[in-house]
């Protein structure tokens, strides 16, 4: 078994690396072999857009590291992914990994191995979309998640005296490590991501906007939770990413080059018209 721990913190040995290295000790004390990734010593660029990836079924072209990090995604058995808090969500490193790796939305190489999500944050309740942005890597990818919670430290290293945030960590990596995939943290309003951002809809019915997931409101164990709509398919089933790559993306390609010259003449004329 192996294990790939991926941090996406610019600060080294802060209380993201120790959250993920927590995990990966739990993991390697299941006997897993385990290795250690951080996202922004790889200096990944941004994604251009150019869908080149989709399109010819290829690695991204852009030439930077992101080749090392599909060459250790590819050999890990499971993942555990961390994030710190910068403005309610998480880093803009998380961000750009997502959007390199849009290809696998529709290759579904990495379908059915496990993932832990874990976030660092400073200060309870301005935390409410981090936790939700590292499970949706897992999510896209088709990768079930085992646990995902946030531990709360201000300073560099403070995590370390939060032992309940490390002994859930290190538990989520033995789990991992013993080839679990059923998920294991708290329920969540939400069946399919476990998440709270379940809202109302108009006409009082419920919707998961992460998972483009559709149902109405129930109470379990004494809170409020979803219970989806029958036939819903939540956006991550396999159905459901078939019909969205396969049926409304990849069909966008040979369209948008039959309108190519007449596109570049419109903008061509914007730009004399505004003077740009």
């Amino acid at each position: 078994m192996k294990i790939l721990g991926v941090s996406a913190s610019v600060r080294e040995w802060g209380n993201t690396d120790l959250l993920v290295r927590h995990a990966l000790a739990g993991a390697a004390a299941g006997g897993a072999e385990t290795r250690f990734l951080r996202l922004t010593d790889l200096e990944l660029k941004p994604c251009r857009g150019c869908m080149q990836c989709v399109f010819k079924d290829r690695d991204c072209v852009v030439p930077d590291r992101l080749g090392e990090f599909l060459e250790a995604l590819r050999a890990a058995d499971a993942v555990v992914l961390g994030s710190p808090t910068y403005v309610l969500g998480a880093t803009g490193a998380l961000k750009n990994l997502q959007d390199r790796l849009i290809r696998f939305g529709v290759k579904r190489e990495f379908v059915g191995k496990p993932g832990l999500a874990l976030v660092a944050a400073g200060v309870p309740g301005w935390v409410p979309f981090a936790l939700s942005q590292v499970s949706l890597f897992f999510l896209f990818l088709g990768m079930p998640v085992v646990d995902q919670f946030v531990g709360f430290a201000q300073g560099p290293g403070e995590i370390l005296f939060d032992e309940a945030a490390l002994g859930r960590a290190r538990a989520g990596g033995e789990a991992l490590a013993s080839g679990a995939r059923e998920f294991r943290g708290e329920p969540g309003a939400c069946p399919v991501c476990h998440l709270d951002l379940v809202a109302t809809r108009p006409d009082g019915g419920a919707f998961c906007p992460l998972c483009d997931l559709p149902g109405r409101w129930s109470t379990a164990g004494g809170r409020a939770v979803m219970e989806p709509a029958p036939g819903a398919e939540p956006r991550w089933s396999e159905a459901s990413m078939q019909e969205h790559f396969v049926g409304k993306i990849l069909p966008s390609g040979p369209r948008f080059k039959a309108r190519l010259g007449e596109i570049k003449q419109r903008v061509q004329a914007f730009r004399e018209e505004t003077g740009a």
